[in-house]
């Protein structure tokens, strides 16, 4: 999602910039459609792409809420609105949602819409949540290169192999990268920068605790570039903004090392640590699951009750690494990592849902077994 404000593509990002407009997700198959979302009538629009393969879309943590509104009692507040779509069907399939909570404990769904291109709606049922309805419309975007950023790295360990442009719908550079070091990379921190201010960030990792890049070893990377979309009779038109650079902020080590930003390294290594706790609880859920209570919705509800409040224990850890911090700025990523594991168990557990009546009466059991040696092999890495 674009906008004239600060643009943001993270993976887990809420620590540094709770409180930005937008956050979003990049697109690996971008079609030359895209959804406009009007958020704010005294904002301008954001233009999103529309994915081919798979539901895309990011959050908008800033919103008007309608005049007077009073959560409910016992509720957490809505804290984002999330836009999700999807090419699909002979339209744009946009699903709309709310987060509950500051680290997002809750997510509610708000509706699904069907659009086409041209067509434009109003989420009136966003007035349910108190929050001011957006208005959808699909638009079409006119494919463009990217042009090639200075490259810069904060981090000794992670050099330049090469770089070059993309043509597409979202102008995007493809660089090379190489680890010089002699550990292996966990994560690198990606900021974008357009005429020396930071626009758009994020952190590529390794998957599941798993590494980036070995020592000496080279990774590829795709870097979305800052642009302004330009409403045009028909399509929008794509515009890469001038005097940009590409910087490594940091690059955090298997060992628990880093070189650069320091405030990355806190963000990735409380989601380590996030990430490890609610393991070691859904592993120990798993492992107590009883063929009497061997059912997809109980066990649903048990890793929806699995709480987000960080350990003392782990926010100590994280306090002896970075001493100095304040203690919210060191619990706020550690509850996010473990926000992320529980959102993907809940994930996989709806999908087995759908698609396990069609798997026979095992699939059940086969989930369990796959799933308790995925998330093992997991928490051994971390």
């Amino acid at each position: 999602m674009i906008n004239a404000g600060l643009r943001i593509v993270v993976s887990l990002s809420l620590v540094l910039f709770a409180s930005a407009s937008i956050f979003s997700q990049t697109t690996d198959s971008p079609t030359q459609l895209a959804v406009e979302v009007q958020y704010d009538r005294d904002r301008p629009p954001t233009v999103d792409p529309v994915d081919g393969n798979s539901k895309h879309g990011g959050w908008f943590a800033r919103f008007p809420r309608t005049a007077g509104w009073v959560d409910p009692p016992n509720s957490l507040p809505v804290t984002a609105v999330n836009v999700d779509s999807l090419q699909a069907e002979d339209g744009v399939r946009v699903w709309v949602s709310v987060y509950l909570g500051k680290v997002h404990e809750e997510e509610k769904q708000i509706g699904s819409y069907l659009l086409h291109e041209g067509e434009t709606m109003t989420v009136k049922e966003l007035a349910s949540v108190g929050v001011v309805p957006f208005k959808l419309k699909v638009v079409r975007l006119a494919p463009v290169a990217g042009t090639v950023p200075e490259f810069q790295s904060k981090a000794p360990s992670i050099e330049l192999v090469s770089i070059e442009p993309n043509f597409s719908t979202m102008p995007t550079v493809r660089m090379v990268l190489r680890n010089v070091s002699a550990k292996p990379v966990h994560a690198v921190e990606v900021v974008v920068f357009q005429a020396g201010r930071p626009d758009f960030l994020s952190m590529p990792a390794g998957k599941e605790g798993d590494a980036l890049v070995s020592s000496g070893g080279t990774f590829e990377l795709k870097v979305n570039l800052i642009t302004r979309y330009v409403a045009g009779a028909n399509e929008y038109s794509v515009q890469t903004m001038p005097n940009q650079s590409v910087q490594i902020a940091s690059a955090m080590f298997s060992d628990g090392s880093y070189e650069g930003d320091t405030e990355y390294a806190i963000s990735f290594f409380g989601y380590q640590k996030g990430h490890k706790t609610q393991l070691e609880r859904v592993i120990n859920l798993l492992e107590n699951v009883t063929s009497g209570d061997a059912d997809v919705a109980s066990l649903k509800q048990k890793i929806s009750a699995l709480n987000l409040e960080a350990e003392p224990s782990d926010v100590e850890k994280l306090q002896r690494q970075f001493s100095g911090r304040p203690i919210e700025r060191l619990k706020v990523p550690i509850q996010v990592g473990m926000r992320r594991v529980r959102e993907d168990t809940l994930k996989s557990l709806t999908e087995l849902e759908i698609h396990g009546r069609y798997s026979g009466p095992n699939a059940f059991n086969t989930w369990l077994t796959t799933t308790k040696q995925q998330y093992k092999a997991w928490l051994a890495r971390l």
